[in-house]
């Protein structure tokens, strides 16, 4: 009985020691929980992308992203046409593009909507977002005819100065002249006479705004001297 129960033991110490040293065996037993790994939802997200105009001279300045809920804002400047923001996951948000044109008045801002950022858990936490705006030119181009003439005198240009003390001369040829001009400006508006005698002179012509829309590229205007 006693010679029994020594093989059995050994034979259990045998297959203990089997087991431990078995190929592809550490010695150490891993749960399951330790090697699966956990995947969580991105806190931000990267929100990148291109941004431009349509309107000739006129350019992005930036973007500007407010939470529809917290009213929080994120602005994300353009550089060389592109723009990056790290933006709080989840939450819906306001866009509103700023531009600027070649002159330091020429500026706007340009509502696009709302952007939805919600990236969820293992995703990417990174979205694209490509915008576009239409501006009008920076410059437009303007078509003249003066309407009166003086006894005796011929118009021979007109003067554009600007609010801003810049000026714009045209020539006149026949009543008509041609001349490129800033937009988004207030113009006074001179109209210079060649007397027959050789002088000159001039008479203030009107006060005229210069504001070409979305793809006008040129005005016509019609100038009466007072």
């Amino acid at each position: 009985m006693g010679l029994i129960l020594i093989v059995a033991v050994a034979a259990t110490l045998l297959a203990a020691t089997f087991y431990f040293s078995s190929p592809g065996h550490t010695g150490t037993r891993m749960s399951e929980s330790q090697t699966t790994s956990t995947l969580t939802t991105p806190a931000t997200v990267k929100v990148f992308g291109l941004a431009s105009t349509v309107g000739e001279g006129t350019h992005v300045l930036a973007l500007t992203f407010t939470d529809a809920k917290t009213g929080a804002n994120f602005t994300a400047p353009v550089s060389n046409g592109g723009f990056s923001a790290d933006l709080p996951n989840g939450a819906v948000y306001h866009v509103a593009v700023r531009w600027a044109g070649n002159y330091s008045w020429q500026v706007g801002v340009e509502d696009r909507g709302e952007l939805t950022v919600n990236m969820s858990a293992g995703s990417m936490a990174a979205q694209s977002y490509n915008v576009q705006i239409e501006t009008p030119p920076t410059v437009v181009v303007i078509h003249g005819t003066i309407s009166w003439s003086i006894p005796s005198a011929q118009p021979f240009k007109v003067v554009y100065t600007a609010s801003d003390g810049e000026s714009f001369e045209a020539a006149v040829q026949n009543s008509t002249f041609f001349t490129r001009l800033p937009i988004m400006m207030d113009y006074h508006v001179k109209v210079f006479w060649l007397y027959s005698d050789g002088t000159t002179d001039y008479l203030f012509a009107n006060d005229q705004t210069i504001s070409g829309g979305i793809g006008v590229v040129g005005l016509d205007l019609l100038i009466e001297p007072a």
